[in-house]
């Protein structure tokens, strides 16, 4: 009797390890190659972004957010490829969007600004200023960028 239950035992484990290594095996690998898919995409969706290829970046930054939708500056990036092509309405969502996730994002706070500015909307632009300011003060890129589009915005 103990040699049968040895022998069952023994054959049950024989037969649960191959699933077991497969699983975690498969399982590691497949985050793995996520992970590395979506930085991939994002990269390249930001080399767009620089050669002013809008329409490539809102296509590759669509794939990022479909996979990880909770990733700002990947919004920023889809908000700003928007702002640049146009589309001021789906800019100013997706940049508050972005901000809903990081509200210290310095970026995702120009960029805002920066559309507000370029709607005619300086009483936003100068709201995003003041939170740029309580963010990284007046000598952060970003709070001089902004309050320069605002002081020539301002003067026209």
């Amino acid at each position: 009797m103990n040699r049968t239950l040895a022998i069952f035992a023994a054959f049950i484990m024989l037969l649960s390890a191959p699933m077991w290594v497969n699983a975690a095996g498969s399982g590691s690998d497949d985050n793995s190659s996520s992970a590395s898919n979506i930085k991939d995409t994002y990269q390249n969706a930001v080399k767009a972004v620089n050669a002013e290829n809008y329409k490539k970046a809102i296509s590759l930054l669509n794939e990022v957010i479909g996979k990880k939708p909770r990733h700002p500056d990947a919004l920023n990036y889809l908000g700003y490829s928007h702002r640049k092509s146009g589309d001021y309405a789906r800019a100013v969502s997706y940049y508050k969007k972005a901000i809903s996730l990081a509200p210290k994002h310095r970026g995702a706070n120009e960029y805002l600004g920066q559309a507000y500015v370029e709607l005619g909307n300086l009483d936003a632009a100068i709201k995003q200023l003041n939170i740029l300011e309580d963010i990284c003060g007046t000598s952060c890129e970003e709070y001089s960028s902004l309050k320069t589009s605002i002081d020539k915005a301002k003067k026209s």
